[in-house]
């Protein structure tokens, strides 16, 4: 029960601490907007668990996965608007990738947290993972300063195409098991390299969406995906440049 709970936590609260961290380095968002952040994404959060049951009935029953596809998508949306230095987008997407993640998390807590067999392992594998997860954050956060320091907000831009597009992917698999569309049976095999639970595969995969047995058409979607953000964030970012006084 600590292994499960140490990996429920890290699996979960990694991808939204990696996104904040890119966000904050990216767009230098100061402390207070993030706190009030962090407090909105806990509330809309526990609404979305409470929301769950009713959510699930909607489109002959696929109301969940049609609101996840759509958390999904807000997330890489406000991501790349985020890059035209537009601060109330950067705060949505983190939002929005709080209620994705966060919800399954508050499920997984409350349904072991009243068992007594199980509530001390649950406390100990989620305080571990909730350290591990910040102390990651804390080096992540100082490795971007220290790149966009040295090599400016192209690299940063690049990480976070990275981590919006692996949310698309989420929302490809979501769609995959409601039979909305039809993912091609051709799979990649990259288990012989890394495999996706591993150490460097978890880290990877909360990053920049790493999978060792991506489809063509997952494959695809994420080539797009990234080069479209790059493009638009490229552009936004120099139509930024070029409104700031000389």
């Amino acid at each position: 029960m600590l292994i499960t709970s140490l990996l429920m936590s890290i699996n979960q609260l990694l991808p939204v601490v990696i996104l904040l961290v890119l966000l904050q380095s990216l767009l230098k968002l100061n402390q207070r907007m993030l706190i009030a952040t962090a407090f909105v994404g806990l509330l809309c959060s526990i609404v979305y668990v409470q929301s769950a049951a009713w959510l699930s009935q909607l489109f002959d029953y696929r109301g969940l996965e049609f609101s996840q596809m759509l958390l999904c998508v807000i997330v890489y949306v406000a991501s790349l608007v985020s890059c035209k230095q537009r601060h109330l987008f950067a705060l949505l997407a983190i939002v929005a990738v709080m209620a994705l993640y966060l919800s399954h998390y508050f499920i997984y807590l409350v349904g072991f947290w009243h068992n007594t067999d199980t509530a001390k392992p649950l406390l100990i594998g989620t305080s571990l993972g909730i350290g591990i997860c910040g102390s990651f954050g804390v080096l992540l956060l100082f490795l971007l300063h220290s790149v966009r320091a040295r090599f400016g907000v192209y690299p940063l831009m690049l990480f976070l195409a990275f981590n919006a597009s692996a949310k698309l992917l989420i929302a490809l698999d979501l769609a995959s098991q409601i039979d909305l569309i039809n993912i091609t049976s051709n799979y990649f095999d990259w288990r012989a390299v890394l495999v996706e639970n591993s150490e460097l595969g978890r880290v990877l995969k909360a990053l920049v969406g790493y999978e060792a047995t991506p489809s063509k058409t997952a494959l695809w979607l994420y080539l797009a995906a990234v080069l479209v953000f790059i493009g638009t964030s490229i552009v936004f970012t120099r139509q930024f440049s070029q409104k700031e006084p000389s």
